[in-house]
């Protein structure tokens, strides 16, 4: 009797995710329909369309809806319900801000924990870059780059919050390069790869004060141009 219970137990846990799955295959497909721009900004997000359209039930829409509030790409509105976030300037600076002050610890940590072959492995991603600005550039593939070398500083760097707190602004953090890209393609595509070698070098060098001057630097461009972009 106790094997059977037992048995029922698990099977319970193993149909558990069922749902969740769901719910995060429909969050995806919402966050990069917002990050590519194709649902655009302050539009209104239905969930009996939202799951006509998905060939799904609203609980999922719903719970879907509920993470990327979390992530702040969505936001509620009395007598709207849920709209896509629209990016303001405030919203920029809060951006860049955290996550310089994320990056820079990174760089501190990396620096002291760090192996060489880790420090490779952010090598690789800016040679995957230049590759790309050499031939037929898409933004969204350059995004990811990006989003790849800046994640795996803080993986590298062996401080789990730092990760964990990097990764929860994650979405906002693409939103902003993209948008970044989008807007300005030109100023990423001949910039970008420096950028992030002299970041590279200077870990290499296992010079934090450099690390952090290169970040900056890098970091206050961007913040800079899209700032101003969305004043505008």
């Amino acid at each position: 009797m106790d094997n059977a219970i037992a048995e029922n137990a698990i099977n319970n846990l193993l149909a558990a995710p069922t749902q969740r799955t769901l719910s995060d295959y429909v969050a995806d497909q919402l966050r990069q329909a917002i990050l590519s721009d194709r649902i655009k900004p302050g539009q209104r997000l239905v969930e009996q369309e939202l799951a006509e359209s998905m060939q799904t039930s609203r609980g999922p829409v719903r719970d879907a809806l509920k993470m990327l509030e979390n992530e702040g790409l969505v936001l509620r509105q009395p007598h709207r319900g849920a709209i896509v976030a629209e990016l303001k300037s405030e919203d920029v600076i809060e951006i860049y801000t955290l996550r310089e002050a994320l990056e820079n610890l990174a760089i501190r940590f990396a620096i002291r924990n760090a192996t060489r072959e880790q420090v490779d492995e952010l090598g690789r991603i800016v040679q995957a870059m230049e590759q790309l600005a050499q031939r037929d550039y898409d933004q969204l593939d350059a995004t990811d780059l990006d989003m790849e070398f800046h994640y795996t500083l803080c993986k590298i760097s062996g401080h789990k919050r730092l990760l964990t707190a990097w990764v929860a602004m994650s979405a906002q953090i693409r939103l902003v390069l993209l948008k970044h890209r989008l807007w300005n393609p030109k100023d990423h595509r001949e910039r970008s790869v420096a950028w992030h070698a002299r970041i590279v070098d200077s870990l290499r060098q296992g010079d934090v004060d450099q690390a952090q001057k290169e970040l900056h630097v890098h970091m206050a461009a961007s913040k800079e141009w899209i700032h101003d972009a969305v004043e505008y």
